[in-house]
């Protein structure tokens, strides 16, 4: 089985510091153990995402929500944001600096909105990776860092997407990327790319950009941390992560024993 794992509340705990629950890391290893396939489906950029992966030794990424699929080290696939709509997300930046951001395949373009996390940014991307909105020249993805409820049509594209672009809205953010851009495309490719089947499957995960691939996966597995708009998808809900709910749960599905 391809066991794909979104990363933050999923693999990685924001509850206190940033740590991965040590029962984490024993699951990941357990399923390499039985033959499976241990893999990552987030919404970080690969530039964000690959050295959380070095530490479980995974080598099967989609970051990006879908527009970066990464195979044994290899990009086999990468979806930039629209080039024609790169002025009406400057449009938005320049109204709205403190709360909007965009990142490429090394940078993070970003107001005052980041700058409590840039430390941990910067940890996770290995070097300063920080860089002044001024200086975007493409996107990957961008950020309004506000709930898609209280924009307004003067928040431009992340109120009212162009045919191209597409919108996840997550609780705290709205973002915008690529319209052909998912965590289940970048599954579906990934899992083309091996010649492997989708039967083959089971997603973790615990935002809204994680409901598409929740419910089409063979198991969708929310963790309890979960919002109920998301826990309604899944197959199975389990324990908080902090509380070894990753590995209780590949137990529970017979992935380990």
């Amino acid at each position: 089985m391809y066991v794909f794992f979104d990363i933050d509340g999923t693999l990685i705990s924001h509850r206190g510091i940033s740590h991965i629950p040590d029962e984490t890391r024993i699951a990941v290893n357990e399923l390499k153990a039985h033959g499976h396939v241990p893999a990552i489906a987030t919404g970080r950029t690969y530039f964000l995402a690959k050295n959380a992966a070095k530490e479980f030794g995974i080598e099967y990424l989609v970051c990006s929500g879908g527009s970066e699929v990464i195979v044994r080290g290899e990009k086999i696939y990468e979806k930039y944001f629209p080039d024609e709509y790169i002025e009406s997300f400057r449009k938005v930046a320049d109204r709205f600096p403190k709360v909007s951001a965009a990142v490429d395949d090394n940078y993070l373009y970003a107001g005052n909105a980041f700058e409590d996390f840039f430390a941990y940014f910067n940890s996770q991307a290995g070097y300063d990776c920080i860089r002044p909105l001024s200086e975007m020249k493409r996107a990957i993805i961008c950020y309004i860092m506000l709930p898609h409820a209280i924009l307004t049509p003067e928040h431009g594209i992340f109120y009212s997407p162009p045919e191209g672009v597409r919108l996840e809205l997550m609780h705290q953010f709205t973002e915008a990327r690529h319209a052909s851009a998912s965590k289940w495309n970048g599954i579906e490719m990934l899992i083309a790319s091996e010649g492997a089947s989708l039967d083959d499957v089971i997603v973790f995960g615990d935002g809204p950009n994680d409901i598409e691939m929740i419910e089409r996966a063979k198991i969708g597995v929310a963790v309890e941390r979960a919002s109920e708009d998301v826990k309604i998808h899944a197959d199975y809900v389990c324990e908080d992560i902090d509380d070894g709910g990753i590995l209780k749960a590949c137990k529970y599905l017979g992935l380990i024993a």
